[in-house]
């Protein structure tokens, strides 16, 4: 957030305000409303760029990531930002998808390293990232907007609050 609020005007999304928002224009959504993000989403026609960095854990962390529920619900959180997202936006260029190693089925396998993307990417063990691949690869289809796809191992940064903080 901080190297884009450098560049331009960015707007932050999140349940609860970020201790510092690096100058962008922060907006308070639960991404499992759908209601309130069709009105929040919605109003942001000037976008351009989508970087989505959402994410929902359950507490039995590794448990639950081949678990239904968490499945749907991630499915869901991206669905309600970007459907009233899109349809406003009639300027979009890129949205950038942030996932991670269960891609490569860390979760049920030691991983591979290299990972590499021709490789088998455990399509058939349940995860919440190919339902997103594939509800933003059927919303392309036809536009002139592109989407791209990252599996960092690691992401070292500031995530107050967050087992994800470094």
């Amino acid at each position: 957030m901080k190297h884009f609020a450098a560049t331009g005007e960015v707007i932050a999304v999140s349940r609860r305000r970020p201790d510092e928002t690096f100058g962008a224009r922060f907006l308070a959504a639960d991404l499992t409303d759908t209601q309130a993000c069709e009105r929040t989403f919605a109003a942001l026609g000037h976008v351009t760029h989508v970087i989505y960095a959402a994410l929902y854990e359950r507490p039995e962390l590794v448990a639950g990531w081949q678990e239904a529920e968490q499945i749907a619900i991630n499915d869901q959180m991206l669905r309600n930002l970007f459907n009233p997202l899109e349809k406003a936006a009639r300027n979009l260029a890129h949205v950038s998808l942030l996932q991670g190693t269960k891609a490569y089925g860390v979760h049920v396998r030691p991983m591979q390293i290299p990972a590499r993307e021709g490789r088998s990417e455990m399509r058939q063990v349940p995860n919440f990232y190919w339902n997103q691949e594939a509800f933003l690869r059927e919303k392309q289809r036809g536009k002139s907007w592109c989407f791209s796809i990252s599996r960092p191992v690691l992401i070292a940064g500031y995530s107050q609050g967050s087992a994800m903080n470094v």
